[in-house]
């Protein structure tokens, strides 16, 4: 929770959820995402319902699922970091 309440208003969250619809980045960053951008893996065994709520309740907020798998905190921090910036470099 001090991280959401002291994250600046004018960035931007991209929120890996394994609850997540989306999976389409490309969808998520043509809706005006300019830097800065976090992007946030939550730990293993995943956020709590309340967590992932103030997640989702925050402005800027984008939720994405990385895979049809569960992937380790490591590994998909190295995925997700690899998928924004290939979209960031093609736009």
């Amino acid at each position: 929770q001090i991280f959401l309440n002291n994250f600046p208003k004018e960035g931007n969250l991209i929120f890996c959820d394994i609850n997540s619809k989306t999976s389409n980045l490309k969808n998520i960053l043509s809706k005006n995402i300019k830097r800065p951008i976090c992007i946030l893996i939550g730990p293993e065994g995943d956020f709590s319902e309340n967590e992932r709520q103030s997640i989702i309740d925050m402005d800027r907020s984008f939720s994405l699922s990385l895979a049809s798998n569960i992937l380790r905190v490591e590994t998909a921090a190295i995925a997700a970091i690899s998928i924004v910036n290939f979209h960031l470099e093609k736009s």
